[in-house]
């Protein structure tokens, strides 16, 4: 399954970093060196991800740095050094696929904390359910404390938090929140009808690379 990712991992890399000098030109030109220093921003967020996932000696897929790469892309490189949020609602689709993004990775953690693919226990189920979400806001918090962070020792205010305050970030968290129900109907649906999809194969792709019995757990997919 891995491999017939690779050709896709490798585009996406390639569209992020042709962007990304881009980027540099483009602010370097219109002399806007906020944009400038938000593209040396963009060079490392990237990294996030595969850091975290080596830091907890887990396994990434093609997928999750598919995902992550194209997420940045977005929400780091477009939206931050070439204007993004500046556009109408673009920062609350970011959000919103934050929240699906943060609640996928939360149930890949449960599932590998509880060394189960598909929680049996209906308590562990309920209590998947809630971890789900809380995981998802938490998150979502911590981000609004780096726009709060950036906003007042970097006055990179893109989406103008002096004027909308309060309302910007309880909506951002709406719209995160919105994303992490999808995915709780989603694994609520693959729980209750064995319906699966694209995150709960993903999720299952995960569980099979880093399952500390891993060499049987693909019957178990099949």
């Amino acid at each position: 399954m891995e491999h017939k990712y690779d050709k896709l991992l490798k585009a996406t890399i390639w569209i992020y970093v042709i962007t990304l000098i881009g980027a540099f030109v483009y602010n370097f030109q219109i002399k806007n060196m906020q944009g400038v220093g938000m593209s040396v921003v963009a060079m490392l967020t990237p990294w996030i991800v595969p850091i975290a996932f080596k830091v907890l000696k887990l396994k990434a897929t093609n997928e999750v740095y598919i995902l992550n790469v194209v997420f940045v892309y977005f929400a780091s490189l477009i939206g931050s050094c070439l204007g993004g949020y500046t556009v109408p609602f673009f920062d609350k689709i970011v959000h919103f696929f934050s929240g699906i993004l943060m609640s996928v990775g939360a149930m890949m953690m449960f599932s590998w904390i509880k060394q189960e693919e598909k929680i049996k226990d209906p308590k562990d189920v309920c209590i998947l359910y809630l971890f789900i979400n809380a995981a998802n806001l938490a998150v979502a918090a911590l981000w609004e404390f780096y726009e709060y962070f950036m906003l007042i020792f970097f006055n990179n205010d893109c989406i103008n938090h002096y004027t909308t305050g309060v309302h910007d970030s309880i909506t951002d968290m709406l719209c995160a929140f919105a994303g992490g129900l999808l995915i709780t109907y989603l694994v609520f649906r693959y729980y209750k009808m064995g319906k699966k999809g694209f995150f709960i194969e993903l999720h299952q792709n995960f569980y099979k690379h880093n399952n500390k019995n891993g060499e049987n757990i693909e019957k178990g997919f099949n």
